[in-house]
């Protein structure tokens, strides 16, 4: 099976060159270390192939319960790439909560 791999604009986005502050799904090689110009806020898994991703804000906007949301947005992404036998990119520009369908309420 031959995969093709596109660029959309939401991945492959630096920190520096980043238009918003939402933050960056930045994918993980061997170590934690290596992620710049921004604070990890977690760390997610593809529970499918194990790539490992650090969520990222910048320092000044930290938001540690959109980075949740991110987080769940993510291993979302992850199962639907899989669907689509699509590569999980180096780096993925995260959605604001604007951009996230609403939470479902409680009870």
């Amino acid at each position: 099976m031959i995969s093709v791999r596109r660029k959309s604009p939401d991945t492959d986005v630096p920190m520096n060159g980043q238009p918003n502050s939402y933050g960056i799904a930045k994918r993980l090689r061997n170590h934690t270390g290596g992620v710049s110009n921004g604070v990890v806020m977690a760390i997610v898994v593809c529970d499918d192939c194990g790539s490992r991703f650090a969520v990222t804000h910048r320092a000044p906007f930290q938001d540690a319960p959109l980075a949740e949301r991110q987080a769940a947005w993510l291993k979302d992404r992850f199962v639907w790439e899989h669907i689509q036998e699509t590569r999980h990119s180096g780096s993925i520009r995260l959605p604001a909560w604007h951009e996230m369908k609403p939470e479902p309420p409680a009870g």
